[in-house]
């Protein structure tokens, strides 16, 4: 069952600068999570650092694409009337 948004007007599309925000934030929480993990499973730092330089930026341009892409599917998104 989808939910409706009583409060029409706080749905809104987002800008850019707010997507890449977040897709930044979430980023480096995530990547510090797997880095600990691969710290955890290895006991090597220097394999964990390596983790972080591959894991973050392409992480963060898949997630970006991502967004984009839903973004641009219509499917499940309800139009909000001009008042």
């Amino acid at each position: 069952m989808d939910m409706l948004y009583a409060n029409r007007a706080a749905m809104s599309r987002y800008t850019t600068s707010r997507l890449f925000a977040k897709t930044f934030l979430w980023r480096i929480i995530a990547t510090l999570t797997g880095a600990a993990v691969t710290f955890v499973l290895t006991g090597q730092v220097e394999t964990a650092g390596k983790f972080i330089l591959l894991e973050f930026p392409l992480k963060m341009l898949f997630y970006y694409l991502h967004e984009i892409g839903w973004n641009n599917i219509h499917w499940g998104k309800i139009p909000v009337k001009s008042e």
